[in-house]
């Protein structure tokens, strides 16, 4: 290397992109924080996901009455109009859930397009697309299924809302509850995952914040990162008996096949999120199902993959569990990329908050080039 040739890490591991006071991932340790606090404590039975919208944005544990007025907040923000509804229903039913999400995510942009004018908007903006992600989400789903819409409701908390639309069931208070954390689990990992970094570079472009949404949930849209939990379901579904689970898990490992849901680029321990979705699943999963046997499949890759790969630094992820979780709530399996959006919209609205306090330098980085060297253009009749 000379001093003209910057060094080069693939994957930009290990190379600082932004200061961020929003979440920290400490990898070595298995530790995951907002704003100081464990996710451990966040996801407790009383968390909900409108509480740790405002805690990301104030930086401090809100009271009852921020609570309230975001609840409040949300459900005004949350409105679609007829057009929009209808364009997420098209959508819909015409690709998958991720596809019409990161459609309809961009419908809803203004008509103009000069956010640098608009800057001082950036919290209103975000916490408005926090709440209309959410109700996307649902609109598409009930397209997926063939059901009419039947949109959200008074009073209803944002977690609830998803559910009922989603499933097409009154929700219970346990599947709500399930779902706030599910959402207060899903909301942000650092600055540095794959979707954030993208919200983070197209807003340094200074877009609208509709379109760095949009951005963001085709990132998220890829099965190296949010789309592992329906990987691992399907893996699950696949091997369909826990029996048989143990001999193929291993055949699959022989066959160096990645297991999805297992090992990460930063965790080096267990990944702390698959702490929680275990002991949610423990609290939601009942013998005798179908999450029951997939959950069981999921020990059992635990188990045969730590001991094969632990002493690499190899562990379970939130993937790994997750899936299994969404199940006993009764959501399908094409839905938990895009309820994994809609949680992390709020990261992504965050960060943009943050790039734009930074002063939001357009990120820029440098190429290692290792084409041909200058040549010689050759006229079409002498080639």
């Amino acid at each position: 290397m000379t001093l003209e040739t910057p060094s080069f890490s693939p994957g930009l591991e290990g190379v600082p992109i932004a200061e961020s006071a929003v979440s920290l991932v400490e990898g070595e340790v298995g530790r995951l924080t907002y704003r100081g606090y464990s996710i451990e404590d966040l996801t407790g039975p009383a968390g909900t996901f409108e509480e740790i919208v405002a805690l990301l944005y104030d930086g401090e544990l809100p009271s009852q009455t921020r609570i309230d007025e975001m609840r409040v907040l949300f459900e005004r923000e949350r409105a679609l109009t007829d057009e929009q509804i209808e364009i997420a229903r098209l959508a819909g039913v015409g690709t998958h859930p991720m596809f019409a999400l990161q459609a309809a995510a961009a419908t809803l942009g203004p008509t103009d397009n000069d956010f640098e004018r608009k800057a001082d908007t950036v919290v209103e903006r975000g916490l408005s697309l926090i709440a209309k992600v959410g109700h996307l989400v649902g609109v598409i789903a009930q397209a997926a299924d063939g059901r009419p819409y039947d949109g959200p409701r008074a009073g209803e908390s944002h977690a609830a809302m998803l559910v009922r639309m989603i499933t097409g069931e009154e929700p219970s208070d346990l599947q709500v509850r399930i779902m706030n954390a599910l959402l207060i689990l899903q909301a942000d990992h650092s600055a540095g995952n794959a979707s954030t970094f993208t919200s983070r570079v197209v807003a340094s472009t200074k877009a609208e914040p509709e379109a760095v949404v949009s951005a963001s949930i085709g990132a998220l849209s890829g099965p190296a990162h949010g789309g592992a939990n329906e990987g691992s379901l399907r893996l699950f579904q696949q091997i369909g008996d826990p029996a048989k689970a143990e001999e193929e898990i291993s055949r699959l490992l022989d066959d160096k096949f990645k297991i999805p849901g297992f090992g990460h680029r930063v965790y080096h321990v267990k990944d702390p999120r698959s702490k929680v979705i275990q002991r949610l699943a423990d609290e939601v999963i009942e013998d005798g199902t179908a999450a029951a046997d997939h959950y069981s499949i999921a020990l059992t890759v635990e188990k045969v993959a730590t001991d094969r790969l632990g002493d690499r630094g190899l562990f379970p992820n939130v993937d790994l569990f997750s899936g299994c979780v969404f199940e006993a709530i009764g959501i399908p399996i094409d839905f938990f990329t895009p309820l994994f959006a809609a949680s992390r919209t709020a990261g992504w609205m965050v960060n943009m908050q943050e790039q734009w306090e930074s002063g939001n330098r357009i990120f820029r980085p440098k190429q290692i080039y290792v084409g041909p060297e200058h040549r010689d253009f050759v006229e079409i009749g002498a080639r």
